[in-house]
């Protein structure tokens, strides 16, 4: 919203992003080698183990310099540790590390500022409630991000008066995957217990739910890799992604028990500034034409 709607990252913001994507690499090569030596126990070349023990004892908030990104680059390219990445979903290890380990020449260069794409990709958990408030087709609207891990939630409470619609973000690719703080549940049923608990709050009981099923890219090519049973083990459709995400999608909605409002559904790919545009300017045509009219306000 900050670079559809807004005036977009200052340098002062982007410096800010540039020490986040340090710690993002420095933490991202270290789960990879962690996981090398506890599932190989064949031994590096000597040249690489040296550069594998300097690498491990960087701190995490130092400056990635052009010798500190050569040393990751050498351990990134290393065909064993490859193989060890093939497997990132296992590591709790976002796929947005590929896009930096191999873009590390141009984040060690003194003057870097990371890019839209860069910003977008780099990972950093919301904390707390944060609030961007933008004007589009002659309304006013503010937007309520919410941090979304478990010890977050119980600050949401205070926000829930008069909201006008919910926009409920997850993740289409993570159905393979294990959350952070307990790695015996799987992030899908997750997303969808959260869903139905939001969904059927007595604050929304008329507000519509504008559901994004994100990171479309992600999944289109791991669906191919990993069949759904994975997290639905009584599915019985196709390992496509048009029978594997309308499944999904029936999967949560039926969450919402008996309500006056509708949900609105949107394939997303929120990295993609163009396909968040678009369908954001199909939710404000929710909001304006079938939103504010039940509220009273159109």
């Amino acid at each position: 919203m900050k670079i559809i709607h807004g005036e977009g990252f200052n340098n002062r913001e982007r410096i800010a992003f540039r020490n986040i994507i340090y710690r993002n690499v420095i933490s991202d090569i270290k789960v990879l080698i962690e996981n090398y030596y506890k599932f190989h126990s064949e031994p590096l070349q000597k040249q690489i183990e040296t550069t594998i023990d300097e690498v491990s004892n960087l701190d995490f908030n130092i400056k990635i310099d052009k010798e500190i990104s050569e040393k990751i680059l050498t351990i990134w390219k290393n065909e064993k540790i490859q193989q060890i990445f093939q497997n990132y979903e296992k590591f709790n290890i976002p796929e947005s590390s590929e896009y930096f380990f191999n873009k590390i020449s141009e984040i060690d260069i003194d003057n870097y500022l990371p890019s839209d794409e860069d910003i977008l990709l780099c990972r950093v958990q919301t904390t707390g409630v944060n609030q961007i408030k933008f004007e589009s087709k002659g309304y006013n609207f503010t937007l309520i991000d919410v941090g979304g891990q478990r010890n977050e939630r119980r600050k949401w409470i205070n926000h829930f008066e008069n909201i006008l619609s919910v926009l409920f973000v997850t993740s289409l690719s993570e159905y393979n995957q294990k959350l952070y703080e307990d790695e015996s549940i799987n992030r899908m049923h997750e997303s969808i217990l959260l869903f139905e608990q939001i969904s059927n709050n007595q604050y929304f009981h008329k507000s519509p739910i504008i559901l994004f099923l994100n990171k479309v890219d992600l999944f289109k090519r791991k669906i191919a890799k990993y069949p759904l049973t994975i997290a639905f083990p009584n599915y019985t459709g196709g390992n496509t992604f048009e029978e594997a995400s309308q499944y999904i999608e029936k999967k949560i909605k039926k969450k919402r028990k008996k309500s006056k409002s509708s949900i609105y559904c949107h394939y997303t790919c929120a990295t993609n500034t163009k396909n968040v545009k678009f369908v954001f300017n199909a939710i404000q045509d929710i909001i304006l034409q079938q939103i504010l009219p039940q509220m009273g306000i159109l």
